[in-house]
């Protein structure tokens, strides 16, 4: 279990790099700038997780590999951006249309992997029957980073204005505080995981979102 929660997290780490990347990019920060933008999108959500559940120094600390993967996928990123900045009016359509799917696809994807990563890591530490707490871990994990992201970016949250986010995070931690009492813990992050990518990408590409309040 722990291996599997740990390869996902890697999968997550990636997603969630790609959609701090080209955040940054279309802010027009500079280099450095992006590289932490990638980061922080990237472990922001499981740094706010070991914060909440008493973990110090965060995991991001004493496991290096989650700031070298982000690092690598943003670096990977830019080079491979930066190979088609010379193109016909077309072509630059097609490649806004290809990058919005990115990130929607890598934000889905690293929301789905997250909300698993923190529920688990929260059941780990022996808080089973605590299901406000696992909620809340999970659905951080799954949307901190992306919150971060928004606010470095001087925007309003995604998560608080369009699109259904936070509540496919609650809904897939939901389904799977429940599930895997009933079949294979990994199989139903597996589960999980996939019903919130589904939901967060459908929901995004077809612009669904709750209804707003309006006085």
């Amino acid at each position: 279990m722990e291996t599997t929660i740990f390869l996902l997290e890697i999968i997550g780490t990636i997603a969630f790099s790609i959609s701090g990347t080209i955040a940054a990019i279309k802010a027009k920060m500079d280099i450095l700038g992006t590289l932490i933008m990638a980061i922080v999108t990237a472990v922001g959500g499981g740094y706010i997780r070991d914060l909440t559940l008493g973990l110090t120094p965060p995991t991001v600390f004493i496991k290096p590999i989650y700031i070298s993967v982000a690092t690598i996928t943003c670096g990977l990123m830019i080079i491979g951006l930066t190979m088609y900045k010379h193109e016909t009016p077309l072509q630059q359509r097609l490649r806004t249309n290809i990058l919005e799917n990115i990130v929607n696809l890598s934000d889905s994807i690293g929301l789905g992997i997250f909300t698993m990563s923190g529920v688990s890591m929260a059941i780990a530490h022996k808080e089973i029957n605590n299901f406000v707490l696992l909620l809340f871990v999970g659905t951080i994990t799954g949307v901190g980073g992306g919150i971060l992201r928004d606010v470095f970016t001087l925007k309003i949250p995604v998560v608080f204005t369009k699109h259904i986010y936070a509540l496919a995070s609650m809904i897939g931690a939901t389904l799977f505080i429940f599930l895997r009492t009933v079949i294979e813990p990994s199989i139903a992050m597996f589960v999980c995981a996939f019903v919130i990518v589904v939901i967060r990408f459908v929901s995004a590409k077809y612009k669904l979102s709750l209804p707003k309040v309006t006085l």
